[in-house]
């Protein structure tokens, strides 16, 4: 199968800073991936480059096989970004809102119907459907790109610190949403400080510490303590 996302030897310079110094992961598709690092340890731009917001300077990022810097266009439509505080059409719908943001850029129409069961499937609640987006929480905001996620068919999903300012409820309900999108063959890569809950959802995590991975961890043979206590040991190494 191929993967969602494969990085190779990827490295991105600012002047003569170096922000990512040759990495290489992969994502399969229907996994989902946590990238640790604390502040400035290159998370950011490596979201940027596999957003395809920019370029790297060396090595190649593909996306459901397609090379971003030979089919740029293709890898977009694959791939779907959900940025720490996603932004919705106040004064519209979650229906209205997940309607207008699959007509951006794609030719993909879904009934109303079809747009109402993306949002329930994403996880949220049938009442919130007709609601203004303005009513909504931040974790209802998130589920609406889930929905785009899952209606686009994309097969990468990035986001970046999806559970920052969520409430424990609310940020259990998204990691479910999220076990969902990964059983429908979605790969996930999400950057986050969340040890916690990176470790509840990932099935890998990946350390990042100046600009490289610095360590691939199994969270299913690992509890959140022991996370930390490498993140923190890498951090300060």
């Amino acid at each position: 199968m191929t993967s969602a996302l494969s990085l190779t030897n990827v490295t991105k310079r600012y002047g003569v800073n170096t922000s990512v110094d040759a990495i290489s992961l992969e994502v399969p598709a229907g996994a989902i991936v946590a990238l640790l690092g604390p502040n400035g340890a290159g998370k950011s731009t490596t979201m940027k480059m596999c957003a395809g917001f920019i370029a790297p300077d060396e090595g190649t990022i593909a996306v459901a096989g397609k090379d971003i810097a030979a089919d740029r266009n293709a890898a977009r439509l694959a791939t779907t970004f959900l940025p720490e505080n996603v932004v919705l059409y106040e004064e519209l719908s979650g229906r209205e809102n997940l309607e207008h943001l699959l007509a951006i850029g794609s030719p993909l129409r879904l009934s109303r119907a079809e747009l109402d069961q993306a949002l329930i499937t994403a996880g949220l609640q049938e009442e919130a459907i007709t609601r203004r987006a303005s009513t909504y929480s931040k974790g209802m905001r998130q589920k609406v790109g889930l929905a785009l996620a899952l209606s686009r068919q994309s097969a990468l999903l990035l986001l970046d610190e999806p559970t920052s300012g969520l409430d424990p409820h609310s940020a259990a309900e998204f990691n479910a949403a999220l076990r969902n999108a990964a059983a429908k063959g979605v790969g996930v890569l999400m950057a986050t400080h969340d040890i916690w809950r990176a470790r509840e959802v990932a099935t890998q995590v990946l350390v990042m510490t100046r600009g490289r991975i610095a360590l691939e961890l199994d969270p299913a043979n690992l509890s959140a303590e022991e996370i930390e206590r490498r993140f923190f040991l890498e951090a300060a190494a």
